[in-house]
C-alpha cells in the first residue's frame, strides 16, 4: 500500500503512534460483526467480544455474508468494530421517551446500533441525504426488525423548522475516509488536502445546521472515521467558539488502545489501526445548551388527520401499537408519537414509517416484506415454511423451492426460526413474494 506523503506529514500523533499508525495501515482490516440483541440465535457464539460493545464480535476471517441465511434475515450487522464505540456513550444516556436523530445514517451501522439500545418509549429517526443510500438505510432498519423508527431522505438544511425537537443527535459525518485505508482501498486515491478542506468545510455546515435542532440540554455525538485535526479536532474547537458546549462525561475502560483526546473543555476518542483492534474512527459527545427547550408539535399539525386502520394487528404482533393508514398501505406505530409522526410526514419525505404490515385488498391484507422480519411478530400465527440452507438461498435469490410445503395460502419463510419473508400458494403452485430489489444475483 502506498500512502499520499502529504496524508503522512498530516498525522497529528506523537511520533511513536505516527509510526504504529503506518504499520497498522499496511495490516488486514479488522472484521467484525454486531448480533442484532431482538433476534436471539446461535451465530457466531464462540466469537472473541469486543470490549467495547456489548454485542459486538471478532471475526478471524471474513465470511461470504452474501450466502447466510442469517445475515439476511437480520440476526446480525457486519459493522467495524471501532465505530461501536458510539454504544458505550448511549449506554450512559437515559433513552426513555426520547427522540433520536442519526442525521447520516446510510447505510446503517450506528442507526440499528441506536436502535438497540432504544427502550419501546424511544423513537429513531433515521436520515439520509443521498437518495440511493436512503433505500440501503431502509433494506437494514427493516431487517433489524423495530417499529420505533423512521427513515427519512432529507438534507440537513430541511431541519431548520425542528428547532428543539431531537434529545440526541448524531452526527457520524462525511469525512475524508482516512480510516478506511485499508479496507477501502479507493479511498487512498481519492484523498488530497483539498478533499480534506472540503470535508472540513461540509462537516461545519451540516452541524450548523442541525444543532437548532437539538433541545436545550440535549447530546450531540460528533464522529468521523479519519485522522486528521482539521476534521475532527479542530472541529471540536470550532464548536466551542460558536455554541454552547460541554463535554458529556461517561466511563470506558482504559487500557483498549483507545486515545482520549482534550480540546478545550471537549473530550475526542481517537481509534488508531495498529494501536486499537479496528478502523481508524473519531467520536466526541458533548451536551448542547441555549438552544430551544423542548418542541411543542404545533396545532395546526397536532390536528391533521391520519386515517387509522379499523382492523386488528394483535393476532400477529406483540406491540400495543397504532395501525396508521399511510398511502395506502397499514403501518404499525407506536402511538405515543403521532404528532411527531404528523410533523414529519408533513415536512420530511419518510420513506420507513415504523412497521409496514401491508395492504388491505377486499377485506384481506397483502403481507408487506418488512412485517415478516418484525422482532414483534408472532410467528404462530402464520404457517411457518422451516427450509434448509441450499432453500433458504433459493428463496432469497426469488427461486422457487425444492418442494411445494403443506400450507393453505400464505407462509412465512424461516431458516433456523429466523423469518426470511413470505410465500403463497396458489392451487398447486407456490409464488415467492421475496422483493426483486433484494434477491441474491450471485450464483452458488
Amino acid at each position: 500500500m502506498s500512502l499520499p506523503e502529504k496524508f503522512k506529514d498530516s498525522l497529528p500523533f506523537s511520533n511513536v503512534l505516527n509510526e504504529k499508525l503506518l504499520f497498522g495501515l499496511l495490516q488486514k482490516p479488522v472484521i467484525s460483526i454486531r448480533i442484532n440483541p431482538f433476534k436471539p440465535s446461535a451465530v457466531f457464539q464462540g466469537a472473541e467480544k469486543i470490549p467495547w460493545s456489548i454485542n459486538g464480535k471478532y471475526l478471524n476471517d471474513r465470511p461470504e455474508f452474501v450466502s447466510d441465511p442469517l445475515f439476511h434475515a437480520g440476526t446480525y450487522y457486519s459493522q467495524e468494530a471501532s465505530s461501536m464505540f458510539l454504544g458505550k456513550i448511549l449506554n450512559f444516556i437515559d433513552l426513555s421517551q426520547k427522540i433520536v436523530l442519526d442525521l447520516c445514517a446510510a447505510p446503517g451501522g450506528k442507526s440499528t446500533l441506536i436502535n438497540s439500545f432504544l427502550p419501546k418509549d424511544a423513537l429513531l429517526l433515521a436520515n439520509e441525504v443521498i437518495k440511493s443510500r436512503s433505500w440501503i438505510l431502509k433494506e437494514n432498519m427493516d431487517k433489524w426488525g423495530s417499529s420505533n423508527v423512521i427513515v427519512t431522505n432529507n438534507d440537513p438544511s430541511d431541519f431548520e423548522q425542528f428547532l428543539g425537537f431531537f434529545d440526541v443527535v448524531v452526527v457520524d459525518a462525511p469525512c475524508s475516509g482516512e480510516g478506511m485505508f485499508r479496507k477501502d482501498k479507493k479511498a487512498i486515491n481519492e484523498w488530497s488536502e483539498r478533499n480534506v478542506n472540503l470535508c472540513c468545510t461540509r462537516q461545519k455546515r451540516i452541524l450548523a445546521d442541525i444543532i437548532p435542532s437539538i433541545t436545550n440540554g440535549g447530546v450531540l455525538i460528533y464522529s468521523t472515521c479519519t485522522f486528521n485535526d482539521k476534521e475532527n479536532r479542530d472541529n471540536l474547537k470550532w464548536l466551542q467558539e460558536n455554541y454552547e458546549v460541554e463535554n458529556f462525561e461517561f466511563e470506558y475502560s482504559p487500557g483498549e488502545g483507545i486515545i482520549e483526546l482534550n480540546e478545550g473543555k471537549l473530550k475526542g476518542f481517537q481509534f488508531l489501526p495498529g494501536v486499537t483492534k479496528g478502523e481508524g474512527f473519531f467520536i466526541s459527545a458533548m451536551l448542547v445548551y441555549g438552544g430551544r427547550e423542548k418542541l411543542k408539535v404545533p396545532k395546526r399539525i397536532r390536528k391533521l388527520r391520519l386515517d387509522t386502520w379499523e382492523g386488528s394487528s394483535s393476532e400477529f404482533l406483540n406491540n400495543q401499537n397504532k395501525n396508521y393508514i399511510i398511502n395506502e398501505t397499514i403501518h404499525n406505530f407506536p402511538e405515543e408519537f403521532e404528532s411527531i409522526l404528523k410533523s414529519i410526514i408533513w415536512d420530511l419525505n419518510p420513506i420507513k414509517t415504523g412497521c409496514k404490515i401491508g395492504q388491505n385488498i377486499k377485506g384481506k391484507i397483502k403481507y408487506s416484506h418488512e412485517l415478516a422480519f418484525a422482532h414483534e411478530l408472532k410467528k404462530d400465527a402464520f404457517e411457518l415454511v422451516e427450509v434448509s440452507h441450499d432453500d433458504a438461498i433459493r428463496f432469497l435469490q426469488k427461486k422457487v423451492l425444492s418442494e411445494v410445503p403443506d400450507i393453505k395460502s400464505w407462509g412465512l419463510v424461516t431458516f433456523q426460526n429466523q423469518p426470511l419473508g413470505w410465500v403463497k400458494k396458489i392451487g398447486g403452485r407456490l409464488n415467492n413474494y421475496y422483493p426483486k430489489e433484494f434477491r441474491i444475483r450471485k450464483e452458488f
